[in-house]
């Protein structure tokens, strides 16, 4: 992505973001702090996505750094309202639905089985979607998520 393209994507999606922030934290400078720690983290990673899937990846990165924020409310006490205690518990439930992910991913050694697995069920692409972001056949894609949930079941059970 150059410049150009980041700048017409932080435009667009700038008001979405700030708006989903605000929901979680109920703070404007949290969240516009976080609004621009997305966007930092999002060129860090530079991500290639295809351009309808860049929004979600946007609203994922805003969510974990949310999550972290509220984590550090906690601990530091800064817990008032029963809207926030809500609101943390919900996204509590999330983020340990998504360690969980994580945890099970990394059962999976083998880097493109774990991307496979990653982008078909994670982030909901279909086989052909998945096959095109790889550069690979759908039955390239099936198999190798077909060994990698092999694989799962193998060191889940024992």
């Amino acid at each position: 992505m150059d410049i150009k393209d980041l700048e017409d994507l932080y435009l667009s999606c700038k008001s979405e973001l700030l708006g989903y922030l605000l929901r979680i934290l109920h703070d404007k400078q949290d969240a516009e702090d976080l609004l621009h720690e997305c966007f930092i983290r999002f060129i860090r990673a530079s991500p290639d996505l295809p351009q309808d899937r860049i929004r979600f990846y946007l609203l994922r990165i805003a969510r974990n750094l949310a999550i972290d924020i509220i984590r550090k409310r906690k601990r530091m006490g800064g817990y008032t309202s029963c809207r926030e205690l809500l609101s943390y518990h919900w996204d509590k439930l999330d983020f340990e639905i998504q360690e969980e992910v994580n945890r099970i991913l990394l059962m999976v050694s083998n880097a493109e089985q774990r991307t496979v697995l990653e982008l078909r069920l994670v982030q909901g692409y279909s086989i052909k979607e998945t096959a095109e972001i790889l550069n690979k056949s759908e039955g390239s894609v099936k198999s190798t998520l077909y060994r990698a949930s092999k694989r799962i079941k193998m060191r889940y059970i024992s």
